[in-house]
């Protein structure tokens, strides 16, 4: 079995895949999430993993927009606890900092850290994992990246400060890609189904959405708007909700909500994940 991640060793997205995948597997770096994308779609991996949503600095937009623009499924999910590290090349005093390179989300996550260097300049790179490799590779002496505990080790780093993000708490959720749709068997544990659709140009069209799931004690979990391409000011609706898409009361609101949109597609039902935290180690 081979799984697409996008970003370096260590990368959070490859410390996900392994931990719902298993370490047996192979896991495939690709450099973009356009390219995670491609590989499971052309075939040249079975499956792909990509980040979706963060608990501290909300959706990865492109990502979603990845869902709308391709037709892989949503087959499952895991939330990663997410803790940042700052990390620089051996011998480097944090003193000695003069730029910092990581993923916009990791940045994102790590603000109230960062406000307390307002002189620091802050450089945006496509991977965590990436920024502390080129930090390595380069021998940057006045540089230090955010990313995880497993990259310090991958790239025998030092941690110059421990666990920087805003809260503690702190989770990424990421999505399992495939390209057909999941079939659920076992109801051991909960469903979820997740959908996106556009509704028609009508007064309370959006309440009239949402309320096909309310009128069957459908519990929604998420909605988020994206805006169509080349459709000024319309959108895209994005929806988690409970349940499999073939229960009845699922697929009867699904096939409602068709009555009423313009554009309906389902992503995918499958097992909500559970949180993982993991464990790192030199490999």
């Amino acid at each position: 079995m081979t799984i697409a991640f996008q970003g370096e060793t260590g990368a959070f997205s490859e410390l996900a895949a392994k931990e719902y995948f298993g370490v047996s597997k192979k896991f495939v770096p690709m450099p973009e999430f356009t390219d995670v994308y491609s590989a499971v779609s052309e075939g040249k991996t079975q499956y792909g993993i990509i980040p979706i949503e963060n608990s501290l600095a909300g959706s990865i937009h492109q990502n979603y927009d990845l869902l709308l623009e391709g037709d892989l499924f949503i087959v499952g999910e895991i939330y990663l606890k997410v803790s940042h590290y700052l990390i620089a090349n051996k011998n480097i005093s944090r003193r000695r900092v003069r730029r910092i390179f990581s993923h916009p989300q990791a940045i994102a996550q790590c603000k109230k850290y960062l406000k307390r260097f307002p002189n620091m300049s802050i450089v945006p790179v496509s991977n965590t994992a990436s920024a502390v490799r080129m930090i390595k590779k380069e021998k940057l002496d006045d540089a230090a990246a955010i990313a995880s505990m497993q990259a310090a080790i991958d790239y025998d780093m030092s941690v110059l400060t421990k666990t920087i993000e805003d809260i503690h708490t702190n989770q990424t959720r990421f999505i399992i890609l495939a390209k057909k749709p999941m079939r659920i068997h076992s109801r051991k544990q909960p469903v979820k189904s997740s959908i996106v659709f556009a509704t028609k140009n009508i007064p309370g069209a959006l309440f009239k959405a949402l309320a096909v799931f309310a009128l069957r004690d459908i519990n929604l979990l998420k909605i988020e708007s994206r805006p169509l391409y080349g459709r000024n000011f319309e959108y895209m609706f994005y929806m988690d909700f409970s349940g499999y898409i073939r229960d009845e009361a699922q697929r009867n609101a699904v096939n409602h909500l068709k009555e009423i949109s313009t554009h309906n597609r389902l992503l995918g039902s499958y097992y909500v994940g559970r949180i993982a935290h993991p464990e790192f180690k030199k490999r």
